[in-house]
């Protein structure tokens, strides 16, 4: 569909990487340029099927890689540690003697650093930093408000904006002639997304509203709500605010409309907000309230609260 996001990914020069080299099919020549896509591996092989119906007669190879042939990593240390390069070579010309691949991840600040190794083995910088679990690393991002996976990013439906693609640096607003553009160029210029993806607490009924964002494993969330949960005004009807996209514990992601979540400022003036107004996502096994905050390195923090 026209503006909406097919595929959530990062895209790896990989020429550099001697062992990515090796792996290439004989028939190809290593010395042309190659590229690694990390892309959600529910969606990898339709992808792979998108990219080849565009190559018409361009000269290029596409190969879907099998299940821990290549793996991807995320490196952080304390934002009180002064981070230490990786031997990652600061262009593409740089010796092909690399065994991964990689790049600074810059969807948030101090999001740290995006490893791809191959399968069975981990980069050499993970002596240096303590190994933790998918779980550390989701909740982290969560925190950033920082969306990742189809799961979070529903495939022709999502919107490039409302999923704060542009402030993860993931558009390209000079770049003319693909599908959406003019719907993206426009709402980018008019400067109205009225929802964005933001990062929530869920709290028990009955507990008071959290006054910051923070993970809690102490909070006792019995069950999570499905994902597509829609939020709603306690004690008030209307039309729906908002929809649960994911979480682990007590912290989440949820696509969020903005007038009325989170409040907004113009000129010092805050709009007529209630700011201790409830907020729910009520499903047929349960029922929780949510809190939307906005993450600090938004743009669009310093107006709203």
């Amino acid at each position: 569909m026209e503006g909406r996001i097919l595929n959530d990914a990062f895209i790896y020069h990989t020429n550099h990487s001697q062992s990515f080299r090796s792996s290439i099919p004989q028939t190809a020549d290593p010395a042309d340029p190659s590229y690694l896509i990390e892309v959600d591996s529910a969606e990898a092989a339709k992808l792979a099927k998108h990219i080849k119906r565009y190559k018409l007669r361009s000269k290029f190879d596409v190969r879907l890689l099998d299940e821990g042939e290549w793996e991807a990593w995320s490196l952080w240390t304390p934002p009180t540690d002064r981070w230490t390069p990786h031997a990652i070579p600061p262009d593409p010309s740089a010796a092909p003697t690399q065994k991964y691949i990689g790049c600074e991840d810059t969807r948030a600040p101090r999001l740290g650093k995006r490893i791809v190794v191959q399968g069975g083995s981990a980069p050499e910088a993970l002596g240096k930093l303590e190994e933790t679990s998918l779980d550390a690393y989701t909740v982290r991002r969560m925190l950033y408000g920082v969306p990742e996976g189809q799961a979070e990013l529903l495939p022709e439906v999502a919107l490039p904006l409302e999923s704060n693609i542009d402030l993860m640096g993931g558009i390209d607003f000079q770049k003319g002639c693909y599908v959406g553009q003019e719907l993206t160029i426009r709402t980018h210029h008019t400067g109205v997304v009225r929802k964005r993806i933001l990062p929530v607490n869920i709290y028990p009924v009955g507990d008071s509203v959290p006054l910051a964002l923070a993970y809690d494993p102490a909070t006792k969330i019995r069950d999570l709500p499905p994902p597509g949960t829609i939020i709603v005004r306690v004690g008030k009807k209307g039309r729906n605010i908002g929809k649960w996209l994911g979480g682990v514990g007590n912290i989440g992601l949820a696509l969020c409309r903005l007038e009325v979540m989170v409040e907004h400022k113009d000129n010092d003036k805050s709009t007529p907000n209630d700011v201790s107004e409830e907020f729910a996502l009520e499903w047929s096994d349960g029922e929780v309230r949510i809190k939307a905050f906005v993450p600090s390195w938004h743009p669009q923090a310093s107006t709203l609260r």
